[in-house]
């Protein structure tokens, strides 16, 4: 005999024993069960009454409120009720879905008495209940007839069973409320086969939005397609790059998009590829996308998953992968000389607009930290800053490095193809270092490029255009390229539209110090060491050194002198002996120079009087005549001097003011007597 059977038979004997609960006598626990003891107790503490329990049921717009939230709850568990309700439906049967606090949400049939959508079954309002009891008890349960806590609900049998969420938490309530006299014993075990497809319900949903959150979340385009190739799906990425409205499920793939010659190898194949530079078109809107291309395979069920990322984030994502990110500005670059103050004003004044700019200057002035400071200091600041070497490509590869490749366009190509630097830097700047460099032929195809703005991949058939801001520079005296023909000049003049010079810093007065107490800093912190400055005689040296390496060489100078010194200023035993020796000469000439001037002024002042002029030199006789050979000393020395110091005041003159002098001596000539 079962014990739901067994319960029915001895219900006179529970009632007896609910009785002698109500009168405060003992109860016999060998016919009430532990967890009804239990519930009893707890309603009595809640002061249930016994003979008049209390229905509460929440307003409309509580019920609003909890039938969105338990949608999902709602929408499982939907079907399979309605499945189970039609195997055990019978006379006071009704099944009820309960939320967590144990507000009834759903009842079947939808006119049932003992139930409402609102209602709260729960053990303070209703006493010892099927949906109220089980919250309590965390477990499937049975409640027969006078087992209940109140009077009113002696003729039912209710049974509840527990809806658990992948927490392990009760998410919801399932019950079944029947006559007594109507009882199958079958309803228990239908009850827990219903929460538990319930339960795998919910799971299942929640992987599903899971999944349909993750792909939403993806930067890149996903596409799910079924073994026959029809779209299953497309997130809302994917929509937007291939610019759709709507997920065309259902139709063959290949109608709504045109794959290359090699993405539809691999369709048709059913392999899966990884980062495939290709274009899709778009069929229903005639779309054209550049983007990279993967699939992957399903080998079960013969469905693929396709992910299409577009190309301008794989550019900066390729851009932060090589490390090409433009740190410096224009705050960045020191020095307070004229010069230097002169050359930042003009690079500040072309920074903002598009315009193509020509960097000139020696190896080591600092032509790529220009480009970068413009380039931060432009619109395109936060877009892609790629940098070309022209001189240090190879020749044959400078082509493809340009302007990328198509699949299997040459030997040795991959057979994805490859965007070439113009498309990485789409939207942002391309730095052609040393341009004086680069081949004659490639010339050609980067005139034709700034032209029209649009980049023709080696062995393609289409254009892409390309929002690219140039920035050139180079250490070579481009005209005489020109006149040797070894450098275009339509070329020239495309890329001369700004040209800035950037001074050597032999020209910087002033600048040598402050740039090397600068490095002196950043290579003491490299070090771990403790150094302050210069000494004046090491700085003399600097300042003396004429810096064929420019900004670079003094660099590396500081870095070497931080490693070697001993104390905590740089001294000049800490210098290079190139530097050392450089300032010695420098001296030496200066004297020379001072010690001649000054002889050929003495000379010039007693008349060539070789007497008066030893006497005021305080020399031996001798020692002049020496130091006059020795010099090169001549009576015309100060007229030649002069002369030519005329001369190079008249070089200095512009055309215009040649012109007016010319004109102010006929007129003088003709007019004053």
């Amino acid at each position: 005999m079962t014990f739901a059977a067994a319960s029915l038979r001895n219900s006179q004997r529970i009632y007896e024993q609910w009785e002698n609960f109500q009168k405060g006598k003992d109860v016999d626990r060998t016919i009430i069960r532990e967890f009804i003891y239990r519930s009893w107790q707890r309603c009595r503490q809640y002061g249930v009454d016994p003979l008049k329990p209390v229905s509460k049921v929440a307003s409309p717009a509580q019920l609003r409120e909890q039938t969105v939230l338990n949608a999902p709850l709602i929408e499982s568990s939907r079907v399979i009720m309605e499945k189970i309700f039609s195997m055990i439906s019978g006379t006071m049967t009704t099944m009820v879905l309960a939320n967590s606090m144990g507000m009834v949400l759903r009842v079947l049939p939808e006119d049932s008495e003992l139930h409402v959508p609102g209602m709260f079954s729960r053990e303070e309002y209703l006493g010892t209940i099927g949906i109220g009891t089980c919250l309590e008890e965390k477990r499937q349960i049975e409640i027969f007839g006078a087992e209940h806590y109140c009077r009113y609900h002696h003729g039912l049998v209710c049974s509840a069973a527990p809806i658990f969420g992948h927490n392990h938490d009760v998410i919801g309530i399932l019950g079944v409320t029947t006559a007594a006299e109507s009882f199958h014993s079958h309803t228990s075990g239908m009850l827990g086969t219903a929460v538990y497809a319930i339960s795998q319900q919910m799971h299942l949903r929640e992987l599903l939005e899971e999944q349909h959150t993750l792909i939403e979340l993806l930067e890149e385009g996903i596409i799910a397609l079924d073994a026959s190739k029809n779209i299953r799906t497309m997130n809302s990425n994917a929509l937007k790059l291939l610019k759709l409205k709507s997920t065309p499920v259902g139709s063959l793939v290949t109608d709504v998009i045109e794959f290359s010659r090699s993405t539809r190898a691999f369709l048709d194949e059913g392999t899966p590829f990884n980062d495939v530079d290709t274009t899709l078109i778009q069929r229903i809107d005639n779309v054209s996308l550049p983007c990279v291309m993967s699939g992957a395979l399903n080998k079960s069920s013969g469905s693929m998953l396709i992910t299409l990322k577009e190309m301008g984030r794989m550019r900066d994502f390729a851009n932060r992968m090589t490390g090409m990110k433009p740190t410096f500005q224009f705050k960045d670059i020191l020095g307070n000389s004229a010069n230097i103050e002169q050359t930042l004003n003009s690079a500040r004044r072309i920074a903002p607009s598009n315009s193509t700019v020509l960097l000139l200057g020696e190896s080591g002035t600092g032509k790529e930290l220009f480009a970068q400071a413009i380039h931060n200091a432009s619109r395109r600041a936060g877009k892609p800053f790629v940098v070309v070497n022209c001189g240090a490509l190879p020749r044959e590869l400078i082509q493809s490095e340009l302007f990328g490749y198509t699949e299997g366009s040459f030997t040795g190509a991959s057979r994805h193809g490859k965007p070439g630097k113009f498309e990485l830097a789409d939207e942002g700047t391309i730095f052609l270092d040393e341009i004086g460099e680069m081949p004659m032929d490639v010339q050609v195809n980067l005139l034709r490029l700034l032209q029209s703005r649009e980049v023709m991949r080696i062995g393609g058939k289409t254009a892409r255009i390309v929002d690219v801001r140039v920035i050139a520079a180079t250490n070579r005296d481009l005209l005489q390229l020109i006149r040797e023909h070894r450098f275009r000049e339509d070329l020239y003049y495309r890329l001369n539209v700004f040209p800035i010079s950037l001074p050597p810093l032999r020209d910087r007065t002033g600048d040598i110090e402050v740039l090397a107490r600068y490095f002196i800093r950043k290579s003491s912190q490299q070090a771990g060491k403790h150094v302050e400055g210069l000494s004046q005689e090491a700085v003399q040296m600097l300042n003396d050194y004429s810096w064929p390496g420019n900004i670079r060489e003094l660099e590396n100078v500081m870095e070497r002198a931080v490693y070697l010194t001993s104390g905590p200023v740089i001294s000049a035993s800490d210098l290079p002996s190139v530097i050392k020796e450089s300032s010695l000469r420098h001296k030496n000439s200066i004297k020379v120079h001072n010690e001649r001037e000054h002889i050929l002024d003495v000379l010039e002042k007693n008349g060539w009087n070789i007497k008066n002029a030893v006497q005021e030199l305080n020399i031996p006789r001798s020692t002049l005549y020496y130091k006059i050979k020795k010099y090169n000393i001549s009576r015309h020395d100060k007229n030649e001097n002069d002369r030519s110091d005329i001369g190079r005041e008249i070089r200095n003159l512009s055309k215009e003011q040649i012109d007016m002098i010319v004109n102010l001596a006929k007129y003088l000539k003709d007019n004053v007597s």
